[in-house]
């Protein structure tokens, strides 16, 4: 093994770096051309050469691993359904790499030095000799394989960072508080922002604990043990199908988001970018924005989920939550609200699907309700006045826990339902008696005479996401009101 790495820095303006001409050539023109889309679209763009211990850019990769060696009876046996599947298998298993998922710790190598003593050079060497157990000649690892001096290549690897999870070979997990099954679920990884997209995103994955990495089991993929998954969704929480087999994507945005709420990041914007490939969401970095790197989130989140659960949240802002801790909610009859999607068999939905993004916030169509206020020192009491027909109080009382609320002498209250039933007429919605529904608390100022662009609804920030149960059948127009 060299006493020193060659770290090698190659950039190109644009379009897929030319390469060395070379004897590739002379291979075979469709595993040439899959081979650079491969190693320019799905792989890092640095790696660890595992023979050399050396660091070497995608670019070099075609020089490195010979895809010309690839011959017609490689592609026959790798099967498929067509020839250009069998082409695509032969060289996905000639650019396999390993990535490691792990919390940082003392001395890890840099892309700048990678340094060869210290515990995290050892704790990489230990990486990628279980990598090479796996017949990988290449490694990942977020310590030292991003050149976090060029922004172009940092904002690369944190937008890219979920696609080159879910494309390695195997994801090697190293869990350095654990030392025993027992104390598995305390682990820091289980809190850490970053790590939720790296258990996420693999395919497949290999658990080890402890300084002598002692595998968790002796199967060859931990996401097939039983064993594991059910202790994995003990500590996350997280229904065992989607640890198995996750699928990216704006759709049960409520649901992931509460899977991120106990989780911390060091840096602030990084409560964003580390979900970006959980929701598949583009958006650019700029370390430095602090909290606008979440609204920004928020922002393209909203704009392609179409379920009004990513509408509820508790404490953050009125128009946008701070983070995804205000998606965390203990109560069971709003959790099973939230987590339910489906629509009845006879066609009926819930709430507002076409909520939208604007100057004034987010536009959406709430089931008004009336509301009169009764204050104590602790709390708040929200009587719903008759509405819609109905001779008497359409809602149980609504009670807010809250130190304070204006007056109502100078402030109009109402009760906006979220997730009120579909009606015939598309500008209507319904309420069904004994139901028990999610629902905002909003206030606008008593003052005669203000148009409503100037005095429209607000929504009242509380700590506790709001239920409220009710009592009669009844239908009315539903309003829009900007969040």
């Amino acid at each position: 093994m060299p006493q020193t790495a060659e770290v090698v820095v190659h950039y190109h303006d644009q379009g897929i770096p030319p390469v060395d001409q070379h004897d590739h050539d002379n291979g075979i023109p469709a595993v040439v051309a899959e081979f650079k889309r491969r190693a320019f679209d799905l792989v890092p763009s640095h790696l660890i050469h595992i023979p050399t211990m050396e660091l070497i850019p995608r670019d070099k990769l075609i020089t490195i691993l010979k895809p010309e060696t690839i011959t017609e009876e490689d592609i026959r046996q790798c099967g498929g359904w067509s020839r250009e599947s069998a082409i695509e298998s032969a060289v996905v298993n000639l650019l396999k790499y390993a990535i490691l998922s792990h919390r940082w710790g003392e001395s890890e190598p840099t892309f700048q030095d990678l340094k060869r003593e210290g515990a995290g050079y050892k704790k990489l060497e230990k990486f990628c000799a279980k990598a090479e157990e796996y017949g990988c000649d290449l490694a990942w690892s977020d310590t030292c394989c991003i050149n976090k001096e060029s922004s172009s290549e940092l904002d690369e690897a944190i937008r890219s960072m979920y696609m080159w999870y879910h494309e390695a070979y195997i994801c090697i997990v190293h869990l350095a508080q654990t030392n025993s099954w027992d104390t598995l679920e305390n682990d820091e990884w289980f809190f850490r922002g970053w790590t939720l997209q790296e258990l996420l995103a693999p395919l497949r994955m290999r658990f080890y604990y402890g300084p002598t990495w002692t595998p968790l089991t002796q199967n060859p993929n931990d996401k097939d043990d039983a064993k594991v998954v059910r202790t994995l969704y003990r500590a996350t929480k997280i229904p065992e199908n989607d640890l198995r087999n996750f699928r990216s994507g704006p759709n049960r945005a409520w649901e992931k988001m509460s899977w991120a709420a106990s989780r911390k990041t060091t840096r602030v914007e990084d409560v964003a970018y580390s979900l970006t490939g959980i929701f598949d969401i583009t958006m650019t970095v700029a370390y430095g924005e602090g909290d606008r790197a979440f609204k920004r989130f928020m922002a393209e989140l909203i704009e392609k989920c179409k379920e009004w659960q990513i509408l509820v949240w508790a404490g953050g802002l009125p128009g946008c939550p701070t983070g995804p801790s205000c998606y965390r909610t203990t109560d069971e009859a709003a959790l099973e609200m939230l987590k339910n999607h489906e629509i009845s068999w006879w066609g009926e939905g819930c709430g507002d699907d076409d909520f939208s993004i604007t100057k004034r916030g987010v536009q959406v169509k709430l089931f008004m309700v009336p509301a009169s206020i009764d204050q104590s020192l602790w709390q708040s009491v929200f009587l719903s006045r008759p509405t819609g027909g109905l001779m008497t109080s359409p809602l149980d009382e609504l009670v807010v826990q809250s130190p304070f609320f204006p007056p109502a002498s100078t402030t109009e209250w109402a009760i906006g339902v979220v997730n009120y039933h579909d009606h015939d007429d598309t500008m209507k919605g319904k309420l069904k008696a004994g139901q028990i529904y999610i629902c905002f608390l909003l206030r606008r100022f008593c003052r005669p005479g203000l148009d409503t662009v100037r005095n429209h609804w607000r929504r009242e920030v509380t700590d506790k996401i709001l239920t409220v149960c009710c009592k009669h059948d009844f239908e009315k127009e539903v309003e829009i009101v900007w969040l």
